[in-house]
């Protein structure tokens, strides 16, 4: 059976989570969807935004179009990366029938036990209508959708637990509860603590003097834990990251660096941020109430009581930076003194000093192929589109002074 992960009209509006990357490769819950579904199939494709698809290609192993002839699930590439649910769904195909599981106005999965004609010639636009006109059985199943900024923290907490139970393969244990791949490296100070779940090091992880880590946590291949640093439950760290301070209920993306104090709790971290020293974020009121977002011009309540800050791939955080509750940060800003609001992509932001103005496309490029030289990384043809790509996509977030900042 070949699995489609499809994006849909409405994954492009999940700003910044989805903004440089296809939606099925989002880490949250200490996994991707990506890697959920190579876990029942062989077979892995995908339908996504035509900006991301060449980036993508390069980036995971990705199979040909849908043939008319082979049995295809096609689940919505926004879906929270579970094992459990995927797991579910696939045992719902086993039932016999095709079958179509929609939330609200999008759909979130459609088995097809012989794919009908024209799937293979779907995109992000067409997709919904499409599946739907197929008039196959509705079965309802609850599969949630990761369609806003805070649902990244929202599910991360929800399904990390349940994940991590299927993560660790070919990891070896090396004390109860930490599993630790080839290369690892701990020093006899660090302090691992499973009693409240596992701790899994990848090949190449490295942790310092005196750090702690409590579990449940992940952290990625290469990735190099900070001296003193204070790794709580359910964070995930993905590859080639340097980790410092203290983290708690965290998703962090790749080559994001935060090596200083200062905290980080409750957020989503996209790939190659950096935190500079003494930048912490607050998920948590002083009234202890519920933190609602401004989410495309509109405030939206959360639900949740912790709920810290959305980061977007290549920002970065001057020292001493205080994120509040709440805040959501596009790609590639630069940010400094106490950040109370939303932050346009692009933007460097120093409202505590009366200042907000565009960062221009020109500086931002040369700003990525220096940090990729810092870590041996060749920038590309494919990264610099991206980045040209994502500052034309979101030119309606800002409107604002183009002039260099001045302090």
């Amino acid at each position: 059976m070949k699995i489609v992960f499809f994006e849909d009209h409405l994954t492009g509006e999940n700003r910044p989570l989805t903004l440089p990357r296809a939606a099925f490769t989002v880490n949250l819950a200490g996994t991707n969807l990506y890697e959920v579904g190579r876990q029942h199939s062989d077979s892995v494709s995908g339908i996504m935004r035509g900006y991301l698809a060449e980036r993508t290609h390069a980036a995971v192993e990705l199979a040909g179009p849908v043939a008319e002839d082979e049995a295809v699930l096609f689940v919505n590439a926004s879906m929270v990366p579970s094992f459990d649910l995927m797991a579910s769904l696939v045992k719902q195909t086993q039932r016999g029938g095709s079958f179509l599981i929609q939330n609200d106005d999008r759909v979130a999965a459609a088995f097809f036990e012989r794919a009908p004609a024209g799937a293979d010639r779907q995109d992000p636009q067409t997709i919904t209508k499409y599946l739907v006109g197929q008039q196959r059985a509705n079965v309802h199943k609850e599969l949630p959708l990761v369609a806003m900024p805070h649902d990244a923290v929202r599910y991360h907490q929800q399904f990390f637990d349940p994940n991590i139970a299927h993560l660790g393969e070919g990891l070896s244990e090396i004390s109860e509860g930490v599993r630790a791949g080839e290369d690892v490296r701990i020093h006899e100070t660090a302090v691992l603590d499973a009693s409240e779940g596992p701790v899994l090091l990848e090949d190449g992880v490295s942790v310092g003097p005196f750090a702690l880590i409590v579990g449940p946590v992940v952290i990625g291949r290469h990735t190099r834990i900070i001296e003193r640093a204070s790794i709580k439950e359910r964070v995930g760290i993905a590859a080639n990251c340097k980790i410092g301070g203290e983290v708690e209920c965290s998703s962090i993306e790749a080559y994001t660096n935060k090596q200083h104090h200062g905290f980080l709790g409750h957020s989503y971290v996209g790939s190659w941020v950096n935190m500079g020293a003494g930048t912490s974020n607050s998920d948590l009121k002083n009234t202890y109430g519920e933190i609602s977002i401004l989410h495309r011009g509109k405030r939206i309540s959360t639900g949740m009581q912790f709920f810290g800050c959305v980061i977007g791939d290549y920002s970065k955080t001057a020292i001493d930076t205080s994120i509040f509750t709440g805040k959501i940060i596009g790609v590639s800003s630069y940010l400094y003194g106490f950040v109370g609001t939303n932050v346009p992509s692009f933007t460097n932001y120093a409202k505590a000093f009366g200042q907000e103005t565009e960062y221009v496309l020109e500086a931002a490029v040369k700003t990525q192929e220096r940090m990729f030289t810092r870590r041996n990384v060749e920038q590309t043809a494919l990264d610099v589109q991206l980045l040209s790509d994502m500052y034309e996509i979101t030119r309606d977030e800002r409107l604002m002074s183009t002039d260099p900042l001045a302090f």
